[in-house]
């Protein structure tokens, strides 16, 4: 079986030359199958006497594929030539090229191909598509001619497809030569002789331009079948003897942009110059991006970690907004995305949910309802759009009467163009449709999902001029995803009811459409953490709505807690009632400091560390009584240098590693080790804990901590317990 794949750029006339060459082909009594590959789908309209075909790919629409026949797409036409179009989207929406692909799966699946004996494809010059260079691999095409005139831009188009070739003729030459399909423009016949001569390939045929075939194709016939002794139907038998008989192949050998105006245009190459504009004016490497969160000119301040310092992903933008937007729970999140996405989303939403419940002592499993749903993007969407499900999807989520919806997109919608800013035709004027732009990994990480997420939603909801209400604050960047998260918020509540300060919304937590449209109401903001992203937002808000932010983020230990408390009386007039709650945790802290000394008093700590916020950890210690042997702080951290508010002097060392641990556990001898990893290498020599991500906030901080290593100095680990670390690990976490 020979295989050959006729290309050339749009409207050049290559579906003329197809077919009549499949019709001359058939006449030397060869079974021929033409392949339509070009989403016009009219390859074959004339070998079919002007009747138009199903296309593969209208037939996969509607089909279900255990119905799938091979004769609802493979067709007879003149000469007994068999006719498959693959065809394509609707233009301007969907993706050709992937359409592409999915028909010749199909075809492949019914093992069309070997039941004949020359296979043509009729392929749209587009090469740098993957769909439409399908023909072209080596499991396809042996042999390519390409159909052009002796225009700049059919030659241009021409060059292209021999890059493409030169893709995927590495183990054998593909290329027969050059069908030249007249225009009848000045000076044609040089233009396409130069071309030829510069790439090395032969004019395999001429196709002068003639009203013989217009007349054919009135009559719904190709010209070999209306006049079957004309000149130029001789043209057509003479190519197709030649391809019988075997043709001479060529590597492709396209020319440069350069070479080509040479050859074509008679242009003399030159040598590209910058304008002073573009002149570097500095010799200092150069960011990737001019990124300054303080910058409020900068296009780029609101870019995630990952992305500034061009690191791997970590998760994908369309996970991260969704897991922030869900959060609004009078809103229903429409993820315009496959099932799969969705499911990773779905994931992260409802697995932190079920945590929850499990800490509050609710059975599992538990039915959980997030606000969810997803327009489940198939191959059909793929290829032909997915903006109609998209609308029906939408449609049913009014129904419920929500809030708001929130249209999420993801890669697969992102990669074929699909336009969700189209749905907002649908919203109400209680009832907003809101877009995020997403696309996935295209658009960045998690971390980028989110900072997406929280500006694309604070602008489309957040009102302005709203009446502000006294002794109130919103919280602002919660770590949603943390165990604690609601634990913490319930500490930081309690502070604040006991001032008579009120929590006005969570930025994004738990929150409702409302909370936030009345976000401005607040006088004052309170930042969860200060780290990357938390910097991010705070800035976002401060340039964007001009809102006041305590200075300090949700308070860890003791010294914090009290500062924060402070800060928050300072500001609401409330410094007795600050006070008050500062005293009465102090003398707690005392009995607990007590409580706790008998056991850890004189014990050496080492830590190991990326945190450089420690004080919560070190004042606790110390004030049991412990002894800090050893403070190694690792070298990938991306937060500030370390730093301490307590006036000690530690032994401290900077860019520390394994060796390093090694040499200074034998040297210390530690009774507890502290990382922010648990070491794979145990040991029963000291106990090992790890630095939560999230600690607990509040007064408590660190003794939450050392009532742990109490307990476990309590169970005598060089006795019973020595061996039995799952039992050990069952009872004391």
């Amino acid at each position: 079986m020979k295989q050959i794949a006729i290309y050339g750029k749009g409207g050049i006339g290559k579906s003329t030359v197809a077919s009549n060459l499949s019709a001359s082909l058939s006449l030397l009594g060869k079974k021929v199958l033409q392949i339509g590959c070009d989403p016009k789908h009219d390859s074959t309209r004339f070998l079919m006497h002007g009747k138009k075909i199903t296309t593969v790919l209208d037939y996969i629409k509607v089909t279900n594929p255990l119905d799938y026949k091979i004769g609802d797409i493979l067709y007879t036409g003149f000469g007994n030539t068999g006719c498959v179009e693959a065809g394509g989207p609707t233009p301007g929406v969907g993706c050709a090229g992937r359409g592409i692909i999915t028909a010749f799966e199909l075809l492949d699946n019914f093992n069309i191909r070997s039941k004949y004996d020359l296979v043509l494809y009729d392929v749209l010059g587009d090469v740098v598509c993957g769909g439409f260079a399908v023909p072209i691999r080596n499991e396809y095409a042996d042999t390519v001619f390409i159909v052009t005139s002796g225009e700049f831009m059919s030659l241009y188009a021409a060059n292209n497809i021999l890059r493409g070739v030169s893709n995927f003729d590495t183990t054998a030459p593909k290329v027969a030569g050059i069908i030249f399909n007249r225009r009848n423009v000045d000076n044609e016949d040089a233009g396409v002789i130069r071309f030829a001569n510069a790439v090395g390939l032969p004019i395999c045929a001429e196709i002068p331009r003639s009203s013989e075939f217009d007349t054919a194709e009135k009559a719904g016939m190709t010209l070999i079948e209306k006049n079957r002794h004309s000149e130029i139907g001789s043209i057509f038998k003479k190519l197709a003897g030649e391809i019988v008989s075997g043709c001479k192949l060529y590597k492709a050998n396209p020319l440069t942009d350069e070479a080509l105006e040479s050859a074509i245009l008679g242009k003399v190459k030159t040598t590209y110059a910058p304008t002073p504009a573009q002149t570097e004016t500095t010799s200092e490497p150069k960011a990737k991006f001019n990124w300054d969160p303080t910058d409020v000119t900068s296009p780029n301040r609101y870019l995630s970690k990952n992305i500034i310092n061009d690191e791997p992903l970590h998760g994908c933008a369309f996970n991260g907004a969704a897991s922030m937007s869900v959060h609004i729970r009078d809103a229903v999140i429409v993820a315009h995305s496959p099932k799969s996405c969705a499911y990773l989303a779905y994931q992260s939403i409802s697995s932190a949910g079920r945590r929850g419940l499990f800490e509050r002592g609710a059975l599992l499993p538990v039915s959980l309802s997030p606000n969810f749903e997803c327009t489940n993007m198939k191959e059909a969407e793929m290829i032909f759009g997915g903006t109609e499900g998209l609308i029906d999807k939408v449609k049913k989520v009014k129904l419920k009467r929500p809030k708001a919806i929130i249209v999420i997109s993801s890669c697969p919608s992102g990669i074929i163009g699909d336009d969700i800013d189209k749905i907002k035709y649908l919203e109400e004027d209680n009832m907003p449709i809101i877009t995020i732009k997403t696309d996935g990994n295209i658009s960045g990480d998690y971390l980028q999902g989110m900072l997406m997420s929280y500006t694309v939603l604070a602008e489309k909801i957040i009102k302005k001029g709203v009446k502000t209400i006294a002794n109130t604050v919103n919280v602002v960047f919660e770590k949603v995803v943390a165990k604690n998260t609601n634990s913490n918020f319930k500490i930081i509540e309690g502070f604040l009811n006991a001032m008579g300060v009120k929590v006005n919304c969570r930025f994004l937590c738990e929150t409702t459409y409302e909370k936030l449209e009345n976000f401005l109401s607040a006088p004052l903001n309170l930042l969860a953490y200060d780290d990357y992203t938390g910097k991010i937002l705070k800035n976002y808000f401060i340039d964007k709505y001009g809102c006041k932010f305590l200075n300090e983020p949700f308070p860890v230990g003791f010294e914090e807690t009290k500062k924060w408390l402070e800060s928050v009386g300072n500001f609401f007039g409330k410094k007795d009632e600050a006070e008050k709650i500062i005293q009465d945790n102090e003398k707690i802290y005392a009995k607990e400091i007590k409580m706790l000394r008998p056991y850890l008093e004189g014990k050496k700590l080492m830590i190991i560390t990326y945190n450089h916020s420690l004080d919560w950890i070190l004042k606790t210690a110390l004030d049991i009584g412990m002894e800090i042997v050893k403070l190694g702080i690792l070298n990938f951290s991306q937060d500030a240098g370390f730093r301490t508010n307590l006036g000690i002097s530690l032994n401290m060392e900077e860019n520390y590693d394994r060796e390093k641990r090694t040499h200074d556990i034998k040297k210390y001898g530690p009774d507890i080790l502290l990382t922010n990893y648990e070491s794979s290498a145990g040991s029963t020599d000291y106990i090992s804990d790890t630095i939560p991500m999230c600690p607990d906030v509040g007064f408590y901080s660190g003794i939450h901590m050392a009532k742990r290593w109490a307990k476990l100095i309590k169970l005598n680990l060089q006795g019973e317990w020595k061996n039995d670390e799952l039992l050990f690990r069952k009872y004391c976490p």
